[in-house]
């Protein structure tokens, strides 16, 4: 007789990506805030300074062994007994603390070199040292993160990170209004909030589980980790190298507005894949021992979707109204852009949750590979379409490398551990969105009320045809309609009331 499974509580992973969701809102929703603000004190200009200072600190943070970090889940789950727990998340502060703290020198040193050759020269030393400084504490944030990932104290997670936001946007409006300090000031906000948040996050993992170097658990580390770096290195070509190549053929205006065009890539990521992956990352490594394995990932899959794609298309609808009310006119031309590069990001998205067969197996070394692919295909890309289509040939160029990584990453996971993903309602889904963003670039955008409204009304086809294209079972459909209905059991007709007390729990 087959013994039976306790079912995985899937509902754990929604609970607290809905907290981490709400937490990514709140920043989300708070920059959008600040962006007229950012927009009319700082120019094009300076938003490409802003881009080559993130590409120089992305850069730098890989050499430091940024993704060294990537193995704590994976051996946090496999120690058996909490001493080797704590090992294993002490030994990663440690090793990461050391390594930050000496990239973070050589940074400070070789400033006048840096700008020189990719800023706009000998004057923009000082905001390199500062950006090196400000890499030197964030380092401090890196294990303390994971800790309370690991142990699902979500709600702690967002209430940092929100407090951390709020000091650093405080801080901008003195920096970058008040003192009109421009790029400089954006970067001294960030280093004043790195160090009060990074001091106060390590004191508290320090507090937990002590200070203990484990030779075992820095060998696991670096086993998992270093593949890793190759990755980033491909990842920084993927993610920055194309900032490179427009600043040569055009200027850091132009830097700036791809950037600010990119910012909605990263937008659609931070509202619904890192949300989710904060959740997911450690708990799918739990899932990985269950019979049931397939199911849970499965559906799993199918979930993120509705949230991704529904995400991306509210991006894409909104985005051009958006720009005309909060941003200077000079940034709307980075509205084109915009849906090409949720392309871009839809396709991360798939690579983060199709990957987990390269992790389980710790064959890490095949994702490095698959990424490295994405990258060459990147630079091509670049070469080619840059130089004739700026910014445009950018975003191609993105989509077509992200599409290579997620096809090499998908192939060889499922060849080392498969797993039955449920294509079908994805791509239903799929098919409704490009259908009402192809309807969306159609809409004339002259009076910005006729635009909203018509907008709306292209929401509201997405929302009924996803829900009418069986992207959800009718189990799951009927278990949405009666959570609604216990929620606002006040607007039913008297004869389908339910009492608060009998609703479905």
């Amino acid at each position: 007789m087959t013994a039976s499974v306790t079912p995985f509580n899937l509902s754990r992973v929604g609970r607290h990506g809905l907290v981490y969701g709400a937490g990514m809102l709140v920043s989300r929703g708070v920059a959008f805030i600040m962006l007229p603000v950012y927009t009319h004190y700082l120019t094009p200009d300076d938003y490409g300074v802003l881009q080559l200072v993130q590409m120089v600190l992305e850069v730098v943070s890989i050499v430091a062994g940024s993704r060294l970090g990537a193995g704590i889940f994976r051996f946090y789950h496999k120690a058996e007994t909490p001493a080797e727990r704590r090992a294993v998340l002490s030994t990663a502060l440690v090793v990461l603390l050391t390594s930050y703290a000496l990239a973070a020198v050589a940074m400070w040193a070789l400033a006048p070199a840096i700008a020189r050759t990719t800023f706009r020269g000998i004057q923009d030393v000082a905001l390199v040292r500062v950006a090196g400084m400000g890499l030197a504490f964030e380092g401090l944030l890196l294990v303390p993160v994971a800790y309370l990932r690991v142990r699902d104290r979500s709600m702690f997670y967002v209430v940092m990170t929100t407090a951390k936001l709020l000091l650093q946007v405080a801080l901008n409006v003195v920096f970058v209004v008040y003192l009109r300090r421009g790029a400089m000031g954006v970067l001294l906000s960030t280093l004043a909030a790195n160090i009060l948040a990074g001091v106060g996050l390590t004191a508290y993992l320090v507090r937990d589980v002590g200070v203990r170097l484990s030779a075992s658990a820095a060998r696991n580390l670096l086993r998992f980790g270093i593949p890793f770096v190759g990755t980033q290195i491909a990842t920084f070509i993927l993610t920055f190298g194309d900032r490179f190549f427009l600043k040569q053929v055009a200027d850091t205006a132009a830097v700036g507005l791809y950037g600010l065009a990119y910012q909605f890539g990263f937008l659609l990521a931070m509202l619904s894949e890192v949300p989710f992956s904060m959740v997911w990352e450690p708990a799918r490594f739990e899932i990985a021992n269950r019979p049931d394995r397939d199911e849970i990932y499965a559906r799993s899959f199918i979930y993120f979707n509705v949230v991704l794609v529904t995400i991306a298309v509210c991006i894409a609808l909104f985005v051009g109204d958006l720009l005309r009310v909060m941003a200077a006119p000079a940034f709307l031309p980075a509205r084109d852009l915009v849906p090409i590069i949720l392309i871009a990001y839809v396709l991360q998205s798939w690579t983060l949750v199709h990957n987990v067969g390269i992790q389980v197996r710790e064959r890490t070394e095949f994702y490095t590979l698959a990424t490295w692919a994405g990258a060459l295909v990147a630079l091509a890309g670049y070469v080619v379409l840059i130089p004739r289509l700026f910014g445009l040939g950018a975003a191609l160029a993105t989509v077509a490398s992200f599409a290579v990584r997620e096809w090499a990453v998908y192939a060889v996971s499922q060849r080392l551990w498969p797993v039955r993903y449920r294509w079908g309602p994805v791509i239903r889904l799929l098919l409704v969105a490009l259908a009402v963003c192809v309807a969306g670039l159609l809409l004339p955008r002259r009076d910005i009320w006729v635009s909203l409204g018509g907008r709306l009304l292209l929401l509201g086809a997405y929302l009924g045809g996803a829900w009418h294209a069986g992207v959800l079972s009718v189990d799951e459909r009927l278990a949405i309609r009666r959570f609604i209905r216990s929620r606002t059991w006040w607007l039913a007709a008297p004869g389908e009331r339910m009492q608060p007390e009998s609703a479905p729990k």
